[in-house]
Order: C-alpha cells, then sequence, then structure tokens
C-alpha cells in the first residue's frame, strides 16, 4: 500500500511539474491480444510500440493534425511511419490515415482511427481501431476497443509480416 501511495504522490508531482512548464505528454499501456502495448505521446506526435509472440515488434510514428474540433467531436489525419521488427530485420512502410472522435457523454468518447497504404504485389499496411474511453479523471482515461493491424511486404515471396487482431484495454495518463 506504501508503494502504491508513493507511485501516486510521484505522478501527482510529476502532473503538477508538467503543468508549470506546459508541457502535453501522455503515456498509455494496453492489453493487446495479450500482448503488450505502450503509447506515448507528446502534442501531435505519438509513438506506438506492441510486442507480439516472441521477438516480433510492431512500431508507429504518428504525428496527428486536426481538420476540425467542435465541442469534444472532431476529425484529425495523420502521417505515419510504420515499421515490423522479425528477428532483429527491421521493415518500414508509411501510411496515411483518419481519426474521428465523438464525445457522447461528458466523460465517455467513442473514436475509430485508420491508416493504411496498399503497395500493389509489393506489400500493404493497414491499421484499424475502434473503442471507447472513459474519463474518471481529468487527466485518467480508460479504453476498451478492438484493433487490427496488417503489415505484409513481398519481393516475390513473403519477406516480412505482421499481423495481430483482437480486443484491447488500455490506461492512459496525461502529464
Amino acid at each position: 500500500m506504501k508503494k502504491l501511495m508513493a507511485a501516486i504522490i510521484l505522478l501527482m508531482m510529476i502532473n503538477v511539474q508538467a503543468q508549470a512548464n506546459s508541457l502535453d505528454f501522455s503515456a498509455e499501456e494496453r492489453d493487446f491480444n495479450a500482448s503488450p502495448e505502450f503509447i506515448l505521446r507528446h502534442k501531435n506526435i505519438s509513438l506506438d510500440w506492441v510486442h507480439a509472440d516472441g521477438s516480433e515488434d510492431f512500431f508507429k510514428l504518428k504525428l496527428d493534425r486536426e481538420i476540425i474540433s467542435m465541442m469534444g467531436t472532431g476529425l484529425e489525419w495523420n502521417v505515419a511511419l510504420n515499421a515490423f521488427d522479425a528477428r532483429n530485420k527491421f521493415y518500414v512502410l508509411p501510411s496515411i490515415g483518419i481519426n474521428l472522435y465523438m464525445r457522447i457523454r461528458p466523460r465517455l468518447d467513442i473514436y475509430a482511427q485508420f491508416s493504411g497504404l496498399p503497395l500493389s504485389n509489393r506489400g500493404r499496411l493497414s491499421d484499424f481501431e475502434s473503442g471507447i474511453r472513459y474519463f474518471p479523471q481529468k487527466n485518467l482515461s480508460i479504453s476498451a476497443g478492438w484493433r487490427r493491424i496488417d503489415f505484409r511486404l513481398r519481393r516475390g515471396e513473403d519477406i516480412g509480416a505482421f499481423e495481430r487482431s483482437g480486443l484491447f484495454t488500455g490506461v492512459r495518463y496525461d502529464f
């Protein structure tokens, strides 16, 4: 119990310091289809890391830009670099996408995100996520939803693939 209280006090102190320096930073941890997923975000830039079975990792470095936002509902576009690490070999593909979010209650949002890029017979990338986010406190949110990542590269035959789909649950803290 003492460790939990110390962690909460530390997080509150970091939050006060971040507000004093006007930082916009958040960290999210998810359980995505029995794989850990971590998302770090500063302003409009985010880094997403999914560590799957064995030595497979998926990374997404994304830049979001707002198109329209009104009363908790909005639309954003994004560009991203997506990387797949299979046994210490990196494969990288760019993508473009769109995010839609809507406030349905004062502390409850629903959202959908899609990004991807078809490369004809050289491969494809698609990343779709849909979910619900609840804000029990100003800087804390709890989310649940469904996500599918399909990353494939080909040069005559498959040279790299990362496929993951399923439910996720997550907790996010905004500093």
